[in-house]
């Protein structure tokens, strides 16, 4: 892969990788995954929401005043979520003193429901990441209740820390500054409830970028894209909740209205939750993925309004430009290879104008083409001159790099065998001529 000294972000290089997040969210057909990742969640919602109850009550021993409290402020704040039903799962949960076995059974259902939630990102971060992985449905089953388990324990000791925050503050020892400053100390906390479940998306998008990927990000960008995934969650919510009046459609359409609008904003969320997913998997593979689309660019004849476009776009790319040790700049006249000669590199025409000889036969390579790809293909030694008819800059891609190219994708696969096609048509031609002669 290349290696660079730097990396700058330009107007060009922002918009390219835009271009590729979409296409690839678009190819991958990632809002059926949000569909899917949201109908999980309709059935893993309530399962987490009493497992984490059971956590905080039965081994945090949090006291049932101080949860009943969060729930009701969560409530306020997600006019849509119902939690009457969970304030009695709190009773509930008080009044179970010993084990039994229709515990066990109802823990196994509520882990059962609950994987399916786990099981629909994981399948939707491996569409998006390109993972092959071997059927393991024991392993896999492990992995996904082990992830459940962390969920839940991570969610649970957020909620603790906030809890002995409360705790801590209510002592006699702050008393003289809450009464100094009550309204200071109810924004505080208020601020601190209505941004808790920001903190929960925040956390479950890192992990999901960081672990579920399995391709190993860099630690500060899952970061960034998660935060940028749960910014977005929070501009959509605080638009979408200033336009929906949700006392009217408990009115008309009691539970099922907010069921609707829930469900509606959980797809919202996987939506974006998968597209800054997409747009991490570019990242990591940006100039791949850019070679790629150099290998494909559209042809300069073609004047098609989404061709040219596309040409635009992707013609000078510059986040490869700074990778100093691919790009060579030569004289006009330089020779670049000779026939005859040994090399499996191809290369692609960032500036000037490229002269390829063969024998009874001359081409020309312009800016935006890639020359030089049949030795790399077929392992053979050169079967023609390349010489720079004007100054040029060229970008030298090696074998293993270009063959990565036809793995990732097969618009390049297709091409390649394109122009083995007319290699060896232009060979065949000129062998019967020689033939001939």
């Amino acid at each position: 892969m290349f290696k660079s000294r730097k990396r700058k972000l330009t107007v060009a290089t922002f918009f390219q990788s835009l271009y590729l997040t979409v296409s690839f969210f678009l190819s991958n057909d990632l809002f059926s995954y949000a569909s899917s990742c949201s109908f999980g969640f309709l059935f893993s919602f309530t399962p987490f929401l009493m497992l984490i109850l059971a956590v905080l009550i039965r081994f945090l021993h949090a006291s049932p005043e101080t949860v009943t409290s969060i729930l009701e402020n969560l409530g306020k704040y997600f006019e849509m979520l119902d939690v009457k039903e969970a304030e009695k799962t709190v009773s509930s949960l008080l009044k179970v003193e010993n084990i039994t076995s229709f515990e066990i059974i109802l823990v196994v259902c509520i882990i059962i429901l609950a994987c399916r939630f786990v099981t629909s990102i994981l399948s939707s971060l491996r569409k998006i990441f390109w993972l092959e992985q071997k059927n393991k449905p024991i392993a896999s089953q492990f992995i996904v209740i082990l992830i459940e388990a962390i969920l839940i324990v991570l969610f649970s000791s957020l909620i603790f820390i906030f809890i002995t925050m409360q705790t801590v503050i209510t002592m006699p020892v702050f008393e003289p500054f809450a009464n100094k400053f009550p309204d200071l100390l109810n924004s505080v906390t208020s601020t601190i409830m209505k941004n808790l479940p920001y903190v929960f998306v925040f956390c479950l998008t890192f992990i999901a970028y960081k672990i579920g990927s399995r391709t190993k990000p860099p630690f500060f960008m899952s970061a960034f894209f998660a935060m940028l995934c749960t910014f977005s969650l929070y501009i959509y919510l605080t638009v979408a909740l200033n336009f929906i009046n949700m006392k009217n459609y408990n009115v008309i359409y009691g539970v099922l209205g907010n069921l609707i609008i829930l469900l509606f904003c959980v797809f919202v969320f996987f939506v974006i939750f998968l597209f800054f997913a997409q747009w991490l998997f570019v990242y990591q593979f940006f100039d791949i993925l850019l070679l790629c689309e150099l290998y494909i660019l559209p042809e300069r004849d073609n004047i098609k309004l989404f061709a040219t476009i596309k040409r635009s776009l992707f013609i000078r790319p510059d986040n490869i430009l700074l990778k100093n040790a691919n790009v060579i700049s030569l004289k006009r006249g330089s020779s670049i290879y000779t026939k005859g000669q040994d090399g499996t590199d191809a290369f692609y025409i960032v500036e000037g104008t490229v002269k390829i000889e063969r024998q009874n036969h001359v081409n020309y390579a312009e800016k935006g083409s890639f020359f030089g790809e049949e030795a790399c293909l077929l392992n053979e030694i050169r079967n023609e001159d390349a010489i720079a008819l004007t100054d040029v800059k060229i970008i030298k891609i090696s074998e293993d790099i270009f063959f990565s190219l036809l793995e990732h994708n097969p618009q390049v696969s297709k091409k390649a065998l394109a122009q083995i096609s007319k290699y060896f048509s232009k060979l065949y031609i000129t062998h019967q001529m020689e033939r001939n002669f």
